[in-house]
């Protein structure tokens, strides 16, 4: 789908693009009209509900055994991967295509396809529940995936501040040394996993990224980020939506200790030549590719 003049007015500037090169984020202006986020939230309650969109019968019946919901949530922080298959508001931002068009502008690729998503839901804090999200990198996940130029953008379902746990950068990690395997994203400790960081010398600069509802904060997939506690009133309702570059296929690959990576999307997508096809239409639609390139 091509975007509108409208549209192309919201994407990243020349001076954007080297701000996220540098820093590894970049916040939008805001994308999403008020009504389109509210259907989003909705559209989570009816998720958790398990009031599902039903997918295509072959679409649904690779998620079934792993990712569709099958009982109600508990509490704590939450993390349901895959959701917008199971729910046409939520697949209704995943797949949006300014979202992909801001990343393709961001990581300089002519295509961006969806990777996966996943619906965050983060309580109000309490002193015997913390719902820290740990300090990590997305690529410490993504290690089957050849490119190092994928995206991540974070959509907030309300306005989003640090008092109620948003996102948090550390300014510029993308360009330290690797991270990936020192750090978590389901540790609430997140002084300790700090103590784990080799930044090459550099100062540790912590950005809380607040949002305005219907905006949108992007990042690196190596650039290191987590949150702290919602002191707010309210949970904190998103969903993250992963995005592949052009060039991204899968790869082997061997943790120190000898074990293999493995990614829920292997098991998902069509095999090619017995290998997992990351270009896969039903699970890795294309969200923008630009013509002119």
């Amino acid at each position: 789908m091509p975007l509108t003049p409208q549209q192309r007015e919201l994407l990243p500037s020349e001076s954007d693009v080297e701000f996220y090169r540098e820093h590894g984020y970049y916040v939008s202006q805001k994308i999403f009209t008020d009504a389109e986020i509210e259907a989003a939230l909705s559209g989570s309650e009816r998720f958790y509900a398990l009031d599902l969109d039903e997918p295509p019968p072959a679409i649904a019946a690779k998620l079934e055994e792993h990712f569709r919901p099958k009982c109600p949530p508990g509490e704590g922080l939450r993390k349901n991967d895959y959701a917008s298959f199971w729910n046409r508001d939520l697949g209704y931002l995943a797949r949006h295509p300014l979202l992909g068009a801001i990343a393709a502008r961001l990581a300089q690729t002519p295509e961006i396809r969806l990777w996966h998503d996943q619906l965050l839901y983060k309580p109000v804090d309490t002193p015997d529940k913390k719902s820290n999200v740990g300090w990590h990198t997305d690529r410490g996940y993504w290690k089957t995936c050849t490119s190092h130029n994928m995206v991540t953008a974070w959509i907030p379902f309300h306005d989003c501040t640090a008092q109620m746990g948003t996102i948090t950068m550390i300014d510029g990690s993308l360009h330290w040394p690797d991270n990936t395997e020192k750090l978590n994203f389901f540790s609430s400790d997140l002084e300790g996993l700090e103590r784990e960081f080799d930044s090459g010398g550099r100062s540790v600069v912590k950005v809380p990224i607040n949002l305005e509802k219907g905006q949108v904060s992007f990042h690196h997939c190596l650039t290191i980020h987590g949150s702290g506690p919602n002191r707010g009133t309210a949970p904190r309702r998103s969903i993250a939506v992963h995005l592949q570059d052009e060039v991204n296929r899968w790869q082997e690959f061997r943790f120190k200790q000898g074990r293999l990576a493995t990614h829920a999307n292997d098991r998902l997508v069509r095999q090619a030549n017995g290998v997992p096809d990351y270009t896969d239409p039903d699970f890795c639609p294309v969200l923008y590719r630009d013509e002119a390139r």
